[in-house]
């Protein structure tokens, strides 16, 4: 079976899937859809004999000849403005001529609920209601995968070197809400309304590729649900403990009201996208928005990282290290 994942040349999200493709031993095949030349980006692929077909998603033609025989399409792309919409639905009615049976957009974040409360993220619903559209006429099968909140940026600030690589799973962000590259190190609570901690669902990038496949397995139709999945949801401040457990230092918790959240939006333009997505995303964390229901984790046999995993493997190297040295602080 072929799957076409667009913007598979992605080093994160992409990667994932690739990798998790791969794994099945020749059961699902991918072909990755970009927009330049054949990809040169990762000698893996290269190696694995990966499939590249080059298309111009405004070009309807050029999208149906390249799905002609595959039989899943994944999006993972991230094309900034309004071309972002336009690419995916221009994809999407590609697929349905082409023939292709199922179909997923680029969603990989909160469930629908929660990204209508984030400006930049009311995208991938205006997406999802086209994708609604041809499943509820019957064109085609789609789903979409909320995951949460990637846990690599726990990965930033761990030590320099191989193990921040493998700890960062080519996730390039810089640090959102939790700042462990910092001295001191802190995470950013928002507080829900009565004063307590909310709870929050993280997973890791390069689970994202084993839950797809898991749902690739399904055969019963996706049937345009939310197969959510998160590879741990836990509360803020089991996050915080747990990140003073395995870096060895002390993590402040610096909580924040929703009200102090708007006060802080008010502030910033409209057009600072990103730091309003960032306030916009802790408002909605404080409510609770950033939890996912995990249906896929129940429908499957994947075992993903947790969080208290993650950080021991890859915060572990630098406990070690100050161990070695009686204390000496690890130079990051």
């Amino acid at each position: 079976m072929r799957v076409a994942i667009a913007g598979g040349t992605s080093p994160t999200l992409g990667a994932s899937l690739i990798d998790a493709l791969l794994a099945t031993g020749g059961r699902y095949v991918p072909v990755i859809l970009s927009r330049g030349k054949v990809a040169t980006w990762s000698p893996k692929m290269h190696q694995n004999g990966v499939e590249v077909r080059q298309v111009d998603y405004h070009s309807h033609a050029s999208l149906v000849a390249a799905l002609n025989d595959v039989e899943v399409v994944l999006s993972v792309l991230l094309i900034p403005g309004p071309d972002w919409v336009t690419a995916q639905v221009n994809l999407l009615h590609a697929a349905e001529e082409a023939g292709c049976r199922r179909f997923a957009p680029s969603e990989f974040a909160l469930s629908a609920a929660s990204q209508s409360k984030v400006d930049i993220l009311k995208a991938k619903n205006e997406v999802w209601n086209e994708v609604q559209a041809s499943v509820d006429q019957g064109r085609i099968d789609a789903a979409r995968f909320p995951c949460g909140m990637f846990m690599n940026y726990l990965g930033i600030g761990c030590p320099d070197g191989e193990n921040r690589v493998k700890a960062l799973a080519g996730f390039q962000e810089g640090p959102y809400m939790i700042y462990l590259d910092r001295q001191p190190s802190w995470v950013e609570v928002p507080i829900r309304a009565d004063g307590t901690t909310p709870s929050l669902s993280m997973t890791d990038i390069r689970d994202v590729g084993k839950f797809v496949v898991a749902a690739l397995d399904l055969q019963e139709p996706w049937a345009g649900r939310e197969l959510g999945f998160s590879g741990d949801t836990l509360s803020f401040d089991e996050l915080v403990s747990l990140c003073e457990k395995h870096t060895g230092r002390a993590v402040e918790a610096r909580r924040v009201t929703t009200d102090e959240l708007k006060s802080r939006l008010s502030s910033v333009s409209p057009d600072e996208f990103i730091k309003r997505m960032e306030i916009q995303l802790s408002i909605v964390c404080a409510r609770d928005g950033s939890v996912v229901e995990p249906t896929l984790n129940s429908m499957s046999s994947v075992n993903p990282t947790t969080v208290d995993k993650y950080l021991q493997h890859y915060w572990g190297p630098c406990m070690d290290d100050r161990n070695d040295t009686h204390g000496a602080q690890h130079p990051f």
